[in-house]
């Protein structure tokens, strides 16, 4: 696992080999059961987490309704920034959708390693760019896209999450009722 870790922050950043180690050596492996949770509303995040492989579900609730907001397929790294850094309880909900080996830091050894390292700044500027960015045409697509140019989209972009998700948490993250999702499949499987 700690491999892939450093394969995956080489695709940000060109690191040295004591910078690897350093920042490898922060982070404990951890194991997220079918349906657990990594956090859950109202639990303090202060860590960062390595999802090597498997896949997570971040959502909220709101009125007793899931609304999903995210997938996480390993490998990437995660956690709700929002939380941490306002050192409040996350609203967030983090869940295991598969059996998922992950690799956890306290976010404060980041900080300390990043103070260390400045070359490590770097490599996680341009994760959290990649990340607004990705957030950010998620939030045009709203504003801009029918639901079946959201779904095409996705379709299109991520085709994991829709060959890998059950439909119930593509529609949530998509804005649509489950129903609504079924008749835009039909729609495109009959224009096919």
């Amino acid at each position: 696992m700690t491999d892939n870790l450093r394969f995956f922050l080489s695709r940000f950043a060109n690191l040295s080999e004591q910078e690897l180690e350093a920042f490898t050596a922060i982070f404990t492996p951890i194991s997220v059961k079918k349906l657990d949770h990594l956090f859950l509303e109202n639990d303090m995040v202060s860590d960062i987490y390595y999802i090597n492989d498997g896949i997570m579900r971040g959502y909220f609730n709101k009125q007793s309704t899931d609304i999903t907001t995210n997938f996480y397929f390993g490998p990437t790294m995660m956690t709700d920034l929002v939380a941490v850094r306002s050192n409040k309880p996350t609203q967030m909900n983090v869940q295991a959708l598969k059996h998922t080996n992950c690799m956890v830091a306290k976010f404060s050894d980041l900080d300390d390693l990043i103070d260390a390292y400045p070359t490590m700044a770097s490599v996680f500027f341009k994760f959290l760019e990649h990340l607004y960015l990705f957030g950010v045409i998620r939030q045009h697509s709203f504003i801009f896209d029918t639901p079946q140019e959201r779904y095409m989209k996705l379709f299109c972009e991520r085709p994991k999450v829709v060959s890998e998700i059950p439909q119930r948490y593509i529609s949530s993250y998509l804005g649509i009722k489950p129903e609504t999702l079924s008749r835009i499949k039909n729609r495109i499987f009959k224009e096919l």
